[in-house]
């Protein structure tokens, strides 16, 4: 199941290793990363295989501190089964 954050930022260059800096502090290593400059804004992807959504919020709330965030949030898991009982929950922030 892929988890990915997404993230609205300030385009500078710095930007990108500030962002991935925040993931490196917790040792996590991304399954896929992507870019896009749109609207005047950075937009990143970041996705992750089973994080546990402890970590997930606090990685969220650290990205929102991170200088140029604009916002970050880490949606639940892509292909969660419907059936189960326990749903992991948006975590949203913004700066």
């Amino acid at each position: 199941m892929k988890q990915p954050f997404r993230i609205v930022a300030y385009p500078d260059p710095q930007t990108l290793p500030r962002i991935m800096g925040v993931f490196a502090q917790r040792s996590l290593i991304p399954v896929t990363l992507a870019a896009q400059l749109r609207d005047g804004m950075l937009h990143v992807e970041v996705g992750f295989d089973d994080l546990d959504p402890a970590t997930a919020a606090i990685v969220t709330a650290k990205l929102c501190e991170a200088v140029l965030v604009a916002s970050a949030r880490c949606d639940a898991p892509e292909n969660a089964d419907e059936g189960r009982e326990e749903v992991t929950p948006t975590t949203v922030a913004a700066a």
